[in-house]
């Protein structure tokens, strides 16, 4: 009868004891291998989470406060906003994708056994041995390809820093989208105080005018007139009502916070803008074509692409690797070996065209941004003319309008104000309103010149606080650089 011996059991009689030292050797090394490579994969990342997604989609921070100041607008996190939530996304495949790359020169540790019942043949050495069960590790190590992983790494770190830039640059958007939404909320709030001044004064008039018809001093005409401004009034402002809501919404939606609608936001002062230095356009244009986030991101990609290009073009050199095996056997065979330990070389002789293919996808990639580089440059040039012309108006003629209105509302309420004293004016109302639209003028051309000079600290990468609270526009090459990391550390 067959005596069968369990898997794993030592058989003394047949094995020495020291056979089993390989396999336990290659063991400790793997997990020294692995350790180190693991290490360095963690320490490779300094962004802080990505932001929290629950099984309904994202997960919403807490609410904006019911008085919103415009500092905290300015320093609000935007982390769950979708826009960045969407550019975080893709950095995070970028980062993944340079995480796959990395990893195909590092070791490659296998594990593999078997579990095998067989039938020995007449000529087996071990005729009486029925289990053929195996353990195997193996440790592989690529050792040299002539610069091809280097050169895929290359790009895959490029493309990741260029997507980080895009990050940045969707993060200051979204802030110049917030601020947009914020200034969107004051004009709202102050186009319905004076249409509701207005709305009040003409429904005096309406109401004293049909007094006066009970008493026969007005006809039917007159009336229709005064309803007819009235209505017309009453419908502006009850849009303008509608106004106010509808830019709170957006203004929430914008943060990221749809949950509460903020009921008060501070009016900034930003009178200082209309004095701050205009920057030389060739200025603007020389410090916007270095410091741009979206341009700089296409530089990496460009970059990135190079290294790709250069990859492909070697996709036919050899390469070489290391290769450790440890394997236990439970039958004995002559070509079993224990332990094996080797140096490999991999030379492509033919693969079916595939090295052209690399290279013409490559070399596509290349063009696709170098296109998007050069359409940038230009958008970047058009548009920094076209930020200090804006900057001009809004401060030169902007400026004239605003106080030549500020001026008529203040005369004409004295002016009013004298003939409701000497009782030759029945109200003060259309001098109201007139200072109600005179403020509304105001902010509209003092939000959309802040606008442009936001629009100008986007485009040269500058803090959005410094650029509307403080720091000069002029000193454009001495800051420029100064933010490249706001809102990702």
């Amino acid at each position: 009868m067959i005596k069968r011996q369990p898997f794993g059991t030592d058989r003394s009689a047949d094995r020495p004891v020291d056979r089993q030292w390989p396999i336990v050797l290659a063991s400790a090394v793997a997990c020294l291998f692995v350790g180190s490579s693991f290490s360095a994969a963690m320490a490779a990342d300094t962004l802080p989470p990505p932001p929290a997604v629950g099984e309904q989609g994202l997960v919403s921070p807490e609410p904006l406060p019911d008085s919103f100041t415009f500092e905290q607008m300015l320093a609000l996190p935007l982390d769950n906003q979708y826009g960045v939530v969407a550019a975080r996304a893709r950095y995070e495949r970028r980062r993944a994708e340079q995480q796959m790359i990395r990893s195909s020169n590092r070791p490659q540790v296998m594990l593999d056994g078997r579990l095998r019942y067989v039938e020995p043949g007449d000529l087996a050495v071990e005729n009486d041995q029925h289990d053929d069960h195996r353990a195997g590790l193996s440790l592989r190590q690529k050792l040299f390809d002539f610069g091809r992983q280097q050169d895929r790494e290359t790009a895959a770190e490029a493309r990741l820093v260029g997507e980080r830039l895009s990050l940045m640059d969707e993060q200051k958007r979204q802030r110049l989208a917030l601020l947009r939404a914020y200034f969107d909320v004051l004009l709202a709030d102050q186009r319905y105080q004076a249409l509701n001044e207005r709305m009040a004064i003409l429904f005096i008039r309406y109401d004293r005018a049909r007094d006066r018809r009970e008493l026969g001093q007005t006809s039917d005409y007159d009336i229709a007139v005064f309803e007819r401004d009235y209505q017309d009034v009453m419908l502006q402002r009850a849009r303008a009502d509608a106004d106010r809501r509808l830019t709170r919404r957006h203004l929430a939606e914008i943060a990221g916070r749809p949950g509460q609608l903020p009921r008060e936001l501070e009016a900034p002062s930003l009178e200082t803008l209309f004095e701050r230095a205009v920057p030389a356009v060739g200025d603007l244009i020389e410090t916007a074509l270095d410091q741009d986030l979206a341009l700089n991101a296409l530089r990496r990609q460009h970059d990135g692409s190079r290294s790709d290009l250069a990859a492909a073009r070697a996709g036919n050199l050899p390469s070489v690797h290391g290769e450790v095996n440890a394997d236990y056997y439970t039958r004995e065979g002559a070509t079993r070996d224990p332990f094996r330990a080797g140096v490999y070389l991999e030379f492509p002789l033919f693969r079916g065209g595939a090295r052209n293919a690399e290279i013409a996808a490559a070399q596509a990639e290349r063009m696709d941004v170098v296109a998007r580089m050069a359409e940038r440059e230009a958008d970047i040039r058009r548009y920094a003319t076209e930020l200090v012309e804006m900057i001009r108006v809004h401060q030169s003629i902007g400026q004239q309008r605003i106080d030549a209105l500020d001026t008529y509302a203040e005369l004409n309420f004295m002016r009013n104000q004298t003939l409701y004293q000497m009782e030759k004016a029945a109200d003060l109302g259309d001098a109201m309103a007139e200072m109600s639209m005179a403020k509304l003028e105001r902010m509209q051309t003092t939000y959309a010149l802040a606008m442009r000079w936001a629009e100008l600290a986007l485009l040269t990468n500058q803090p959005l606080d410094a650029v509307l609270m403080g720091k000069s526009g002029g000193d454009l090459k001495d800051t420029g650089g100064e933010n490249t990391t706001e809102e990702t550390s």
